[in-house]
């Protein structure tokens, strides 16, 4: 177990040197491995799932175990599918043989490609032998994950006659397909977005650029709004973000400031600041944004602010269940939240007790850690498990804590 332990000393102003992307790391690298590295990639996230997805990639083994990383396994799932010879096992930890993979494997099954279930259909474990993949016209269920389809985009130019890809259903996250196409397009591959159609072309020697630097990461700004949120007399310096950011979780500073933080950009990042409160109740769909649950379920609670999260149904395979997790965790403060497939609910409750003591599950998963650790600026007896865990996302993250007075004490 681990203690947060809250000192309270009027800190004003802080400073935070963000992780670099690793949405943007992890396609970086992709894209990079199947151009042979033709480009240099410069400040990579120094993320587990990055690093796993940097060392697996320049790696022969032919056995490889992705652990809880769920981008790697579909990204890597397609990249190895098209690599001619290449055979391998892809394996992952017992959270990871729950999460389920069969639209990725059916769609490259269309284009030509070989690959088994080692265990239950399905779902990870895979055998995957490389094969010379044939561009077909994909349709494929958008509602699951975008990830999904992203893999498909990625080894699209690399693969004969290039894919086409329709998009069926309520499209999940189609902000980090914008992301992906924009990326691929700044690499010099072919990518056009024309209604629910993507349409890759075979890459042909087009001109590349020659270096390519990571953005800063949004996904983990949302823990700073949420800990400003919580803290009006606390200015926190972002380094590096841009409201203009290709990262479909830069919608993170629109959404809270109907609670109260203000984003201004600087020539160094933004700065984000507690002010009024717009809303006391806040309707919002994260469909496009689902990353971002944990933190905005947690502000809206601490703040007593009313709200429906909805769009959230693929929070059920994330590294834990975040949709029952969130709810879970935010009931032991005496929080008054619910679920029900796709949303969370959250109502106005007095008389919390502040004092009691409580311990937090995280549930092997980075986002809940990261999300319910800075309650620890409101309740005096707040405990944690396994703290280590942000280190897949975000490894500095209670290190940049103690700027604000939470340090971490092991008991």
């Amino acid at each position: 177990m681990k203690s947060l332990i809250y000192t309270k000393n009027n800190i004003k102003n802080i400073v935070i040197n963000l992780p670099n992307s690793k949405s943007i790391s992890n396609r970086a690298l992709i894209i990079n491995a199947l151009l042979n590295n033709k480009i240099v990639l410069n400040e990579i996230s120094s993320a587990d799932d990055t690093q796993l997805m940097h060392s697996v990639l320049l790696n022969e083994s032919n056995e490889v175990n992705i652990e809880n990383a769920g981008t790697c396994m579909r990204f890597l799932t397609a990249f190895f599918a098209s690599k001619e010879h290449k055979n391998i096992n892809l394996i992952g930890s017992e959270r990871m043989k729950q999460r389920p993979i069969k639209e990725l494997v059916d769609a490259l099954l269309i284009l030509g490609a070989e690959i088994d279930y080692l265990e239950k259909p399905n779902y990870p474990p895979l055998k995957i032998n490389g094969k010379k993949l044939i561009g077909k016209l994909i349709n494929i269920d958008a509602s699951e994950s975008s990830q999904f389809i992203t893999a498909l985009m990625l080894i699209a130019p690399f693969v004969q006659n290039g894919i086409t890809i329709n998009l069926k259903g309520k499209i999940a996250s189609f902000d980090f397909i914008k992301m992906t196409a924009l990326l691929m397009n700044e690499f010099g591959l072919s990518v056009s977005l024309i209604e629910n159609s993507i349409i890759i072309k075979p890459y042909q020697n087009e001109p590349i650029i020659a270096d390519f630097t990571i953005e800063k990461d949004w996904s983990s700004a949302a823990f700073w709004y949420l800990i400003a949120a919580l803290n009006s007399k606390l200015s926190i310096h972002l380094i590096g973000l841009s409201k203009t950011s290709i990262q479909g979780d830069h919608i993170t500073f629109k959404i809270f400031e109907k609670l109260g933080v203000s984003t201004t950009e600087t020539n160094e990042g933004i700065v984000i600041l507690k002010e009024n409160i717009l809303t006391d109740f806040l309707i919002f769909d994260l469909m496009n944004a689902i990353d971002l649950a944990p933190a905005l379920c947690v502000a809206c609670a601490a703040l007593n602010v009313n709200a429906t999260i909805s769009g959230l149904q693929n929070l059920k395979i994330k590294e834990s269940n975040r949709l029952l997790a969130i709810v879970n965790e935010l009931k032991k403060f005496g929080y008054d939240a619910s679920n029900s497939s796709d949303e969370i609910i959250i109502k106005q409750r007095n008389n919390i007790d502040y004092n009691q003591s409580i311990t937090i599950n995280t549930y092997n998963d980075h986002r809940m850690a990261m999300a319910f650790a800075p309650l620890a600026l409101l309740f005096n007896q707040l405990k944690i498990d396994n703290i280590a865990v942000v280190s897949k996302s975000y490894p500095n993250y209670f290190n940049d804590l103690k700027l604000v007075g939470i340090t971490v004490k092991n008991i």
